[in-house]
């Protein structure tokens, strides 16, 4: 081990020195290579590595040997997500990649991404990287995908409802595609939210302490999308009775648990507090009881609890 520390030490700084001294050569690209098989998470020489590459190989390959050389450092790039699927400066050096790539294969990027959030279908990454090559691709083909990839966020939360960046796409696709009237699900605002509720009523009670959910929820309930386009009676309607599928789910985590859930509490003051603002401030005094209730089950954030509710 000590021998390994000692070596891993003279490499770092072997590599350190030729990028203080901007050495841009095959040698240095090789170092690069043997230091990030033990530290991928080094991004210093993530960097260092591109600048090697925008120097040397992209000022000296011809066209072909510049895709063949990128696809080798995909390769390489892969082997390293097989490793660390969540180290941020490898998704990071493969957007560069194909930034630079001269023979980029979108779709076989789109399902590469695919595969690797079947296997980790709640990889922070692997969605920005998604989105990332979907823009791509749309870009290239002047084809909006939106309706395939809200088709995907539905598979991977009908898999598992805890999925955070699986409803938070669900956030920007659904806009477009009522902008773009997509299929007939996305021409009625009130059809599709009654839907969009129903699938998160599931998911609640599934598991009542998942944010994702609840922050959805928030979502769908104050978006200017749903607010403005329906009529103040149906709009009122949805938020009383999503206000009582609420207090229904506190009161049975309260039976099972011996106390009220926090993302309940919370979801229940911030619809109180939109009821409020449709008819004028009669729903204070239940406001103020709720926010106590939270206060009481969750008093190490009573101060941020009463700025919310006066914002």
């Amino acid at each position: 081990m000590a021998t390994k520390i000692k070596n891993y030490k003279a490499l770092t700084q072997s590599i350190l020195t030729k990028k203080e001294n901007k050495v841009y050569n095959a040698t240095a690209f090789d170092q690069t290579t043997e230091i990030l098989n033990i530290n991928p998470e080094f991004y210093t020489i993530w960097n260092y590595r591109r600048d090697i590459i925008t120097s040397h190989y992209m000022t000296t390959l011809t066209t072909d040997e510049l895709a063949s050389f990128f696809n080798n450092e995909l390769i390489f790039n892969m082997n390293k997500f097989k490793q660390f699927p969540k180290v941020y400066w490898i998704w990071n050096h493969r957007v560069w990649i194909l930034e630079n790539h001269p023979q980029v294969n979108w779709e076989g990027e789109l399902a590469l991404v695919g595969k690797i959030l079947a296997l980790d279908a709640r990889n922070f990454h692997g969605w920005t990287y998604r989105r990332f090559i979907v823009q791509k691709i749309e870009k290239a083909t002047g084809k909006s995908l939106a309706l395939k990839e809200f088709d995907f966020t539905t598979e991977k939360i009908n898999n598992n409802f805890s999925n955070f960046s699986a409803w938070h796409m669900r956030t920007k696709l659904v806009p477009k595609l009522f902008e773009m009237r997509a299929t007939k699900d996305f021409e009625s605002v009130e059809g599709f939210l009654k839907k969009e509720l129903e699938l998160l009523k599931n998911a609640m009670y599934t598991d009542p302490e998942d944010q994702s959910v609840f922050i959805y929820l928030r979502w769908l309930l104050t978006d200017e999308l749903f607010v403005r386009n329906l009529p103040e009676d149906k709009y009122l309607e949805i938020l009383k009775a999503e206000l009582d599928n609420i207090k229904e789910l506190n009161e049975l985590e309260k039976e099972d648990n011996g106390k009220y859930n926090n993302w309940c509490l919370k979801t229940i003051v911030i619809i109180h507090k939109l009821i409020s603002e449709v008819t004028k401030g009669k729903e204070a005094d239940e406001i103020q009881s709720s926010l106590i209730e939270l206060i009481e089950s969750d008093p190490l954030r009573k101060n941020r609890y009463i700025d919310h509710s006066k914002s």
